[in-house]
């Protein structure tokens, strides 16, 4: 009787140790900088945007603690004060959530890697720079911990119709007719998960009327009540962005602005609603005594070491449902597979041309499972685009559709001739298109991707002329000009050193402006200029 009582005791010990039983812990910053003494923009909602997913993750998140710190309160002192009080109550397994809304912006720092500083701009002087923040979380030893900002980590101008959370125009060295800033992380710290409202370049907005909120904050706080993706009555922090994100694109498109949220490091696994049902215990067989049984000493078992638990960030995998999506992947992958082979050396070029002829064979997996797709293609002006006697022949790039795709959350791989597999985390949700974009280059390539803007991230350079002197490239292309969107793009570049010219025939002095291409990369560059060309117009 008594190895029966120890089994079972041992099976609760287990029971009572597993990720069910950890805690979850909240705080939440929000100023509307009313009454500062900075000189700071004051906004109007950003603390009815704190009280309102403190309320919402209070109601569905079972949270064990949230606090909330609104308006003056929002020090430097403050910030690092409660963080350190929150870091002393959470343990290695627990759920950590943080949440900031109000201000961002840029500060020029030569020590910074790419020559400014994030910054989370306080009800008042000093403010929080990016490296700062990055040691207050360290003391926070839980992986499963994810700090949300809705701000701008740049200057902005308000529009009609809404205000945006950007504190002042991008600084730019004395001297120069404009700054690029190269590469530029959102936050990202230690090993905790960041999820931003707005990508580096773009400013957050808010808007009055029915909606009342930050845009992405609104459709956050919805989807921790809707964002269950794949139905096991959880919602998970990837989960809750993925089903926030496309709305908040398409809510700021309504308000002609664009506005793409952002998510970095792994926030799998980090479960900010609702409560899973674990597994029940098995049933332990009752131990049968031998025929003849032999006495034995009435001696106690030695009481077992407990187990620790492990703590994962994997995200719960996709239940079978009824509930499907659409994926379409759109790539950058080029379809001639003949692409570049006058680019190799010629006791190469003679034996892979042969191979080389035809379209490229690509492969879609999902979690590791090959899956069916149809293939279309796309032309593009920058991938897989030759030019030759001054003509630009367009390149075709592969668009690919995966029908009836599970709802939830999906690790795809691509893999393609001639490329790196590439691995995305990507959600579906049900009932509709869900769109992602690839952009990768050609294995012993590079390229740039970059954007040019007149003083505020809020106003793109249409028509911009961009130059690099010296290039090394497929396609030998070293002019363009930026697109609609104030866009341009520099592709199938060998690894190397370049600098980049935002004109053909002025000498614009730009600070920042030597380039760093890497293989297998793309180097994410913005181009502020403080000098407007009269060839070339702004978008707003």
């Amino acid at each position: 009787m008594k190895s029966l009582i120890s089994i079972i005791g041992i099976s609760l010990f287990l029971f009572s140790t597993d990720v069910f039983a950890q805690k979850r812990l909240g705080l939440i910053f929000g100023s509307n900088y009313k009454g500062n003494k900075a000189g700071i923009p004051e906004l109007n909602l950003c603390e009815a945007d704190a009280k309102y997913l403190h309320d919402e993750i209070k109601r569905v998140g079972k949270f064990d603690e949230i606090k909330i710190v609104l308006g003056k309160d929002v020090t430097k002192d403050n910030i690092q004060k409660e963080i350190k009080a929150l870091a002393s109550k959470a343990k290695a397994d627990d759920t950590v959530f943080l949440y900031f809304s109000g201000h961002g912006a840029f500060q020029r720092d030569e020590k910074a890697k790419n020559g400014m500083r994030n910054l989370i701009i306080c009800y008042d002087r000093p403010h929080l720079s990016d490296d700062e923040l990055n040691d207050y979380l360290e003391a926070i030893k839980s992986p499963k911990t994810v700090f949300v900002f809705d701000c701008c980590f740049s200057g902005g101008i308000a529009k009609k119709g809404k205000a945006t959370r950007g504190s002042a125009n991008v600084p730019i060295p004395e001297g120069s007719d404009g700054t690029v800033k190269q590469d530029s992380q959102d936050f990202f710290f230690q090993d905790k998960a960041i999820i931003s409202s707005a990508d580096d370049n773009q400013t957050a907005i808010e808007v009055g009327g029915t909606i009342n909120h930050g845009i992405f904050t609104y459709n956050f706080g919805k989807a921790l009540s809707s964002g269950d993706l794949n139905q096991d009555n959880v919602i998970t922090a990837l989960e809750a962005f993925f089903a926030s994100k496309d709305e908040t694109v398409n809510m700021a498109k309504k308000y002609d602005h664009e506005q793409v949220p952002q998510i970095s490091g792994n926030a799998s696994g980090i479960f900010l609603a609702g409560e899973k049902k674990p597994d029940p215990p098995k049933p332990v067989e009752p131990v049968k005594p031998p025929v003849n049984p032999t006495p034995v000493p009435d001696v106690q078992p030695p009481k077992p070491e407990p187990e620790t638990p492990v703590v994962t960030n994997e995200e719960p995998p996709v239940v079978p449902t009824n509930l499907k999506g659409d994926l379409v992947i759109k790539t950058t992958i080029i379809q001639d597979r003949a692409y570049a082979v006058s680019d190799l050396p010629p006791e190469i070029r003679i034996t892979s041309g042969k191979k080389r002829v035809g379209n490229r064979s690509i492969r879609v997996l999902i979690d590791d499972k090959e899956v069916d797709k149809t293939i279309a293609t796309e032309s593009s002006n920058y991938w897989g685009a030759t030019k030759r006697m001054g003509k630009l022949t367009p390149g075709a790039t592969y668009t690919l559709t995966v029908k009836g795709v599970p709802a939830g959350v999906h690790k795809v791989t691509i893999q393609a001739d001639d490329y790196p597999e590439v691995q995305k985390t990507q959600a579906v949700l049900p009932n509709k298109r869900n769109d992602l974009e690839v952009v990768t280059s050609m294995t012993g390539y590079g390229a740039i991707r970059g954007k040019v803007f007149y003083r505020t991230l809020d106003n793109p350079v249409i028509n911009q002329p961009i130059f690099m002197p010296t290039v090394t490239s497929v396609t030998g292309i070293n002019k363009l000009n930026t697109d609609q969107n104030g866009n341009f793009w520099f592709t199938n570049l060998k690894p190397g050193e370049y600098e980049i010219k935002a004109t053909f025939a002025e000498d614009l002095n730009l600070n920042n402006a030597d380039i760093k291409v890497r293989e297998g990369e793309v180097t994410e560059v913005d181009i502020i200029l403080n000098v407007k060309l009269p060839s070339t117009k702004t978008k707003y």
